[in-house]
């Protein structure tokens, strides 16, 4: 890619986004650059546009120019990758500006929201209004994109706990800045669009879920009616060779409906990374992970958050669990599994043996 390109498409998108709007200062893009694995791409510069009409310009000043861009909506969908660009020399195209909560019905149970907004943002809009409906989250960041999230098929812990297959009417802006709504939203004031997700002819939101066909900047979200009863449990399976007979076990009580939430299944470095961010001070800002610089980082997180941050027992359960001093051999580490699943049920209708 030639210079004059990057310096020439940099020079339009200022003019769409504003010169504060096109990042190029090095320890920006520095930061932009790292993350917690190994990774020697390059970030030239960091674009973001403020609504729909400003990512139809600016893809169609990337295609003039022929500089490959990389949408992110906040870059926290931890878990799933990161921020990282997926090749070197990427522009990074960051939604975080589009933050609008466009619509909301709590009787029909839906949300319709920007890239930019983000869990802790949709909680707080609930709360203010007293909401009696509840969004499905992820593990990542409270600041993690709902519609990020959604759009790499993450998952959460309710019923709703799919993300993907709870959502509709897609807004997507194609690589040459056409723009088409999916469903029944690409009728004009089409009722079911927040609704239904198949409209007519053949089902296109699949197309844009862990794809560049093109950037998503509007869907819908179902929101789950608040349940009249919760438990969530967490239990081990210390061995690999148990794993199977506990799935085993699971799958009939998953497949009548008694347990209705996703189920989720973590080595220790999932647990780990469940109860504290990646040790940087302690890796002196190495990337990745080295096994022998981590130790003590499950006890350490214990103690200096409090309990309220270890939810899966006492300090020596969490260390033991996690298993993160590493002590344990790699076989040993690779048998450590860690279940987590919870139960929704509804008191009403259920016999006495099962309401709690």
């Amino acid at each position: 890619m030639e210079h004059s390109n990057y310096s020439s498409a940099l020079d339009e998108w200022t003019r769409i986004a504003g010169p504060e709007n096109v990042i190029t200062s090095p320890p920006q893009l520095l930061a932009a650059e790292t993350g917690t694995f190994a990774t020697g791409h390059r970030i030239p510069a960091i674009v973001r546009p403020a609504n729909r009409e400003a990512v139809q310009e600016c893809l169609r000043i990337a295609n003039r120019w022929g500089v490959p861009v990389y949408p992110i909506s906040s870059g926290r969908n931890w878990g799933y990758g990161s921020r990282m660009p997926a090749m070197d020399g990427c522009v990074l195209l960051d939604l975080g500006r589009m933050d609008r909560i466009v619509d909301f019905n709590e009787e029909l149970g839906y949300v319709t929201l920007e890239p930019g907004v983000t869990q802790a943002q949709l909680l707080a809009f609930l709360q203010s209004r007293g909401s009696r409906l509840w969004m499905d989250s992820t593990g990542a960041s409270p600041h993690c994109s709902l519609i990020g999230n959604a759009v790499e098929r993450g998952f959460g812990h309710t019923p709703y706990g799919d993300h993907f297959a709870h959502t509709c009417d897609l807004e997507i802006v194609l690589p040459g800045g056409d723009v088409i709504e999916t469903g029944f939203g690409r009728y004009p004031d089409a009722k079911a669009s927040p609704v239904y997700r198949w409209g007519v002819g053949p089902f296109l939101d699949g197309l844009f879920s862990q794809s560049n066909y093109g950037v998503v900047t509007r869907l819908t979200l179902w929101l789950m009616p608040e349940p009249e009863y919760f438990q969530a449990y967490y239990f081990k399976c210390a061995t690999q060779d148990g794993l199977g007979a506990l799935i085993d076990a699971l799958r009939p009580l998953r497949m009548n409906g008694t347990i209705r939430s996703s189920s989720h299944i973590a080595n220790d470095y999932k647990v780990v990374a469940a109860l504290e961010q990646y040790p940087w001070r302690e890796m002196n800002g190495q990337t990745p992970l080295v096994r022998r610089r981590c130790s003590g980082c499950a006890t350490r997180s214990a103690s200096e958050h409090g309990t309220g941050r270890v939810r899966y027992g006492t300090r020596a359960q969490v260390k033991d669990r996690a298993g993160c001093c590493g002590r344990r051999s790699p076989a040993r580490r690779s048998t450590c599994n860690f279940w987590m699943t919870a139960s929704w049920r509804w008191r009403r209708g259920l016999p006495e043996s099962m309401s709690g």
